[in-house]
């Protein structure tokens, strides 16, 4: 196990032992979270914390962030050819959000820079 691992273990354990959570810990937690790629319900139960508790915080950290929301410089590239596609065998992915929103991605995408857009866009709404 990392260092950094045992760091968030050790932080998620006293956040289950605790009461209270300062907005360190409370964001650390959360972070924790969405980083596992479990549900809010299945996470709480595996780290023995409430669910009500992690969905408090993040309604309540999502009204902080949705003021503080700014655009983007976006680079709009021209797609390649059909020729180019072929050749290459490339496939385009489309991710479907909530409420019918459509995402395509390209190959070659930057899984970090598609992660935090689709936070931006299902948090904006």
């Amino acid at each position: 196990m990392g260092r950094d691992t045992e760091r968030v273990e050790a932080r998620l354990a006293r956040a289950a032992a605790s009461n209270y959570w300062t907005e360190a810990e409370a964001q650390a937690v959360l972070e924790a979270c969405e980083a596992s790629g479990l549900s809010v319900a299945e996470f709480a139960r595996r780290h023995g914390l409430g669910p009500q508790r992690l969905r408090w915080w993040k309604k309540r950290r999502a009204g902080e962030t949705r003021s503080a929301l700014s655009f983007v410089p976006v680079h709009v590239a021209a797609p390649p050819s059909p020729e180019a596609q072929r050749a290459a065998g490339a496939a385009s992915m489309e991710v479907v959000l909530s409420r019918g929103r459509r995402l395509r991605v390209e190959p070659g995408f930057d899984a970090g820079e598609v992660a935090r857009l689709v936070r931006a866009l299902e948090e904006a709404c």
